[in-house]
């Protein structure tokens, strides 16, 4: 009996997952319920007759991503295999998989907050529908100068709007003003305020992390002078996220300029449920490294040579065992 017994189950398992039947369709073959097939299936499975072997062409990236988010305490890490490609196909990679990511998470009547940045025009250009409802895109920071008007946060929210059939609104002052007295003047504006309000109450935030250096994009739209990225480094500045400036602990520190910013506040994004950071390469590895173990960010994006890089900077700092 035991044996006739076993010889059904791996019948129906062949039918299953070598022929491609459904279990209604084994249920009518052989006169049982579909339920009776789904307890034999799981019953082969238990019994050892039958091994799923997932070959997960993503092994690499799969580890990677598995330590990142053991280390650093992360709700999730997409690791990007970039290393056949130049700079520009890298970037669109990793903006198809940010995109994807972003596509999967939102719901119905999201709040998603979008900072300024290359990065994330990239994503909004290849992101799909996701057929979701009433999705409202809001910009985490004012404007940026007059240069890169292409990626500032403005278009950043009217370019993920677009392409998901969502609404969008818009921050209509500088990211950067000249005293504290103007900047606190501005965010007193109603609909400066009421638009700014709503970035705090985001579902989910999408934002860049930048380097302190001349070369990061932020320092090259505000026309920051040399001396000022000095005197950022100066107060240990490593990183640079919406409003914020950190050192490498991933701790807030006191700055002038952040004084006369005009966006989200450290506080209120690190209130937002779920923030995710798209950002790669070896001159971020340092600010990328300060976010996570400032907590900034509860989803990295990234690409395997920063990935490999972070890690390394957690060996070296005597913190992997």
């Amino acid at each position: 009996m035991e044996k006739e017994r076993l010889r059904l189950l791996i019948k129906v398992c062949q039918l299953y997952f070598q022929e491609g039947l459904n279990q209604q369709s084994i249920a009518a073959r052989y006169g049982i319920s579909r339920s009776q097939v789904s307890r034999m299936i799981s019953s082969a499975k238990t019994e050892g007759l039958v091994e799923i072997t997932i070959r997960n062409p993503f092994g690499d990236e799969a580890a990677l991503e598995k330590e990142l988010v053991s280390k650093f305490n992360l709700r999730d890490v997409i690791v990007v295999d970039t290393s056949e490609a130049d700079n520009s196909l890298a970037d669109v990679l990793l903006a198809q998989a940010g995109a994807a990511f972003l596509e999967s998470v939102i719901k119905d009547n999201d709040i998603i907050g979008v900072m300024a940045g290359k990065s994330i025009s990239s994503l909004g250009r290849e992101i799909k529908d996701p057929q979701k409802k009433n999705l409202q895109f809001v910009p985490l920071v004012g404007g940026w100068g007059a240069a890169g008007i292409e990626w500032h946060a403005n278009t950043n929210v009217s370019l993920l709007a677009k392409n998901t059939k969502g609404n969008y609104w818009m921050l209509h002052a500088p990211a950067v003003v000249s005293t504290l007295e103007i900047r606190n003047t501005i965010v007193r504006e109603p609909e400066i305020y009421k638009v700014m309000a709503l970035s705090s109450k985001a579902d989910v935030a999408v934002i860049g992390i930048g380097q302190i250096s001349e070369d990061a994009t932020y320092a090259k739209s505000l026309n920051m002078s040399p001396e000022e990225i000095e005197a950022l480094a100066k107060k240990g500045a490593v990183g640079s996220i919406c409003t914020s400036f950190i050192n490498d602990e991933g701790l807030e520190i006191s700055t002038e300029v952040k004084e006369r910013m005009i966006g989200i506040q450290g506080e209120e994004l690190k209130k937002i449920p779920q923030v995710v950071g798209i950002a790669r390469g070896k001159e971020k590895t340092a600010a990328i490294h300060a976010a996570l173990k400032g907590g900034w960010v509860n989803v990295l994006i990234t690409d395997m040579g920063t990935a490999q890089e972070l890690l390394q900077k957690e060996y070296t700092r005597g913190n992997l065992t």
